[in-house]
């Protein structure tokens, strides 16, 4: 604010001077900046326990219809032996009498098989019938 004495040029000029405002609202929202994140992290969960309970697969019955895919491409259907050529056909005659909801083939594949044979057996797969495929794991 300016102040002069009466009279011509020394006129009273009144002004606010905002910028000690600006400098707190800024310094406010820098903190809110900071601060914000900072409080949407603090989310509590409840994480369950791993059980420690060992249980063991079940057995492979003979409507289970378990493939084994070898490292060196070799097949085998619930331990009998297959070709590749002939894959097509012989799962189709294993799922011709089931219903569509029983025609579940598990994949067990040697990790150093392939990847696109493997591929290339579950497609085979798919276009003989089988309507879901399972992947089996070590653990």
């Amino acid at each position: 604010m300016g102040f002069g004495g009466g009279g011509g040029k020394n006129k009273v000029h009144a002004s606010i001077n905002i910028t000690p405002l600006v400098d707190v609202v800024l310094v406010l929202l820098i903190i809110f900046m900071v601060l914000t994140p900072i409080l949407l992290k603090q989310l509590e969960i409840a994480v369950p326990q791993k059980a420690d309970v060992e249980t063991s697969p079940p057995p492979v019955t003979s409507e289970q219809v378990v493939i084994r895919v070898d490292a060196d491409g070799s097949l085998a259907i619930n331990g009998a032996g297959v070709s590749r050529d002939l894959l097509a056909d012989h799962v189709r005659t294993i799922f011709a009498s089931r219903r569509a909801g029983e025609k579940v083939m598990f994949f067990d594949v040697d990790d150093r098989a392939n990847y696109g044979e493997v591929v290339g057996v579950m497609d085979t797969c798919r276009g003989a019938g089988v309507k879901v495929l399972g992947i089996m794991t070590k653990n």
